[in-house]
């Protein structure tokens, strides 16, 4: 599974890196960006979390990854080629609809394949950060965003999803690989549309108050990431006057790749909860050494601080997201709440403001205002502390 995920991450170069770019350079505003990028989280939200029970009920992983691959090779064409902001929207939202639910899939079917052996999951997304390195150094040389063409736009964004689709077809044994179900994911579920509402609604439930305090953690950790998460690219450009943005994006991931490979002992030794506010303090610190330190340093020492906020991060909300899960039919839904509604809303609503705050206020405001949000489960956390500990699950 290490060969779709390095490849899977490669379209993270795209979208995380240049497509803010891109945008800009087709005549949007910062706020104009941030509604497209806005549409694109919407989207990217609702339709993979309803998509998750039917694909938790199906377990063909595999499948569901290829059609989502799919969208992400066509829809580049209409998204560069036809002109207005309807049809930009539009094109994103389609495009989200691939990529979002491509992630929580995937988590889900390394997880799957694993098995109890989970805690492993930061060994094979290594290889998803060595895949975004790859691309963004080779990016780094090939695209120049003041002169690139919308063809060479659409090859950039339509090569990484190819790929990717490659990998799932080739790579032996995923495209047949059905995860082994417990009896209660066996069982029939109706068809009908209220009985299929009643189970979504009935899973839900039985989520502990721990998961859901995770959830919320994990939603102010990346509304506070936003400014560095999605508008990075466009404040190496326009606050530092660079064109390096590529590059400090490699930085930021090469220095995720040891926490990522060595999260286990991390996780092994203290409970998760725990770990995720230690990452919520660093989301704060990261987003300060950007206005404090206004240089390509500055900007150098912020993407090093992505080795604790997604590098160890990531793994240990992914453990979270599985460990609490009620039974593995809960699993996709489980990873999708993660993926879709802590990452997903965080982002959404952090485009929506971030925009304009750009617009309105400049770099320094909202990094600064946004780096306050990781602090609250913090605060929370240190109320609570004792009732949380108690209920989160060892992953020993």
């Amino acid at each position: 599974m290490s060969i779709p995920i390095f490849f899977l991450f490669t379209i993270y170069s795209i979208i995380n890196v240049y497509l803010p770019l891109f945008l800009r350079n087709m005549g949007y505003t910062a706020t104009l960006v941030g509604f497209l990028l806005a549409c694109f989280e919407i989207s990217g939200l609702v339709f993979p979390l309803i998509l998750s029970p039917i694909i938790a009920k199906k377990g063909k992983y595999s499948l569901f990854l290829i059609i989502f691959a799919v969208a992400m090779i066509i829809i580049p064409f209409p998204l560069y080629s036809i002109p207005g902001l309807g049809v930009t929207a539009i094109c994103l939202s389609l495009y989200a609809i691939g990529f979002k639910g491509a992630v929580p899939v995937s988590d889900s079917l390394v997880n799957s394949i694993l098995g109890d052996k989970r805690n492993n999951y930061g060994k094979v997304r290594v290889a998803g950060s060595i895949g975004f390195v790859s691309m963004n150094l080779l990016l780094q040389v090939v695209i120049h965003v003041d002169t690139i063409t919308v063809n060479e736009k659409i090859f950039w964004t339509a090569l990484p999803s190819a790929l990717f689709l490659l990998s799932i077809i080739f790579v032996p044994g995923l495209l047949h690989f059905k995860p082994a179900l417990d009896s209660s994911t066996s069982e029939e579920i109706s068809l009908d549309t209220k009985v299929k509402k009643e189970s979504i609604f009935t899973t839900l439930k039985k989520f502990s108050p721990t998961y859901w305090f995770g959830i919320i953690a994990l939603f102010l950790i990346f509304l506070g990431l936003t400014p560095s998460t999605r508008f990075f690219s466009m404040y190496v450009d326009e606050y530092l006057h660079s064109d390096a943005s590529a590059l400090l994006w490699a930085l930021a991931a090469l220095s995720e790749i040891p926490f990522m490979f060595f999260s286990y002992r991390f996780i092994r030794k203290y409970n998760t909860i725990s770990l995720l506010i230690f990452c919520a303090i660093f989301a704060t610190i990261r987003n300060l050494f950007y206005i404090c330190v206004p240089n390509l340093f500055g900007a150098a020492l912020g993407q090093l601080c992505n080795s604790i906020t997604y590098g160890l991060l990531h793994p240990v909300a992914v453990i979270f997201a599985t460990e609490h899960a009620p039974d593995k039919k809960s699993l996709v839904v489980s990873m999708s709440m993660y993926s879709v509604l802590a990452v997903g809303v965080a982002n959404f609503v952090g485009n929506v403001i971030g925009g304009f705050l750009i617009d309105t206020f400049g770099y320094p405001f909202f990094f600064v205002s946004f780096a306050i949000l990781p602090l609250i489960p913090v605060i929370a956390y240190f109320f609570l502390k004792k009732k949380l500990n108690k209920q989160s699950k060892s992953t020993l």
